[in-house]
């Protein structure tokens, strides 16, 4: 009797223990986001962009007063005129737009040129911390309704990544 009261006794211990898995949570986006790379390349393009930005807004305002000198010429320009008039401040308004859109392109391109290589050095460091604490499975904390703050590993993660030096290709405007 002591016998198979054992024997199920251990049974149910090295069952449970073979169906129990090792999960862990992670903030990926904190991760992006808190990276010291990521902060530092935010200032350098800052500021780049002080000097364009005042360029712009000399060209906004010189668009503004084109605008206003055509208004005041609807009343004494003929028809063809004004039309002619307006297709050209058309034309220098739509160019402006598209160096604004441009400009902001060509940053939006850097970061995420740069987030890309977090994303990637993240998960390197994700596979190496798997493999050597024997984790089954990652989540990511928006994928989750609730778990134990004990198996959040985003400030460990954000610290390994943050310990990778990442080269940052900044190119001016």
């Amino acid at each position: 009797m002591t016998i198979k009261v054992f024997l199920i006794f251990t049974a149910l211990i090295f069952s449970s223990n073979a169906f129990s898995s090792n999960i862990r949570v992670l903030d990926f986006q904190k991760v992006i986001e808190n990276n010291s790379y990521l902060f530092l390349l935010y200032e350098k393009i800052e500021n780049d962009q002080t000097v364009h930005k005042e360029k712009f807004n000399s060209q906004e305002l010189n668009l503004e007063s084109e605008f206003k000198r055509i208004e005041k010429l609807n009343l004494i320009l003929e028809p063809s005129e004004l039309e002619k008039e307006i297709n050209n401040y058309n034309l220098r308004l739509n160019n402006f737009n598209k160096k604004i859109e441009n400009f902001n392109l060509h940053y939006d391109k850097q970061i995420n040129n740069l987030k890309n290589k977090i994303v990637n050095i993240t998960l390197d460091a994700l596979k190496i911390y798997s493999e050597d604490n024997k984790i089954d499975l990652i989540l990511d904390s928006n994928n989750y309704i609730l778990s134990s703050n004990s198996i959040n590993i985003t400030e460990l993660i954000i610290a390994e990544v943050n310990k990778k030096k990442i080269e940052i290709s900044f190119e001016k405007f």
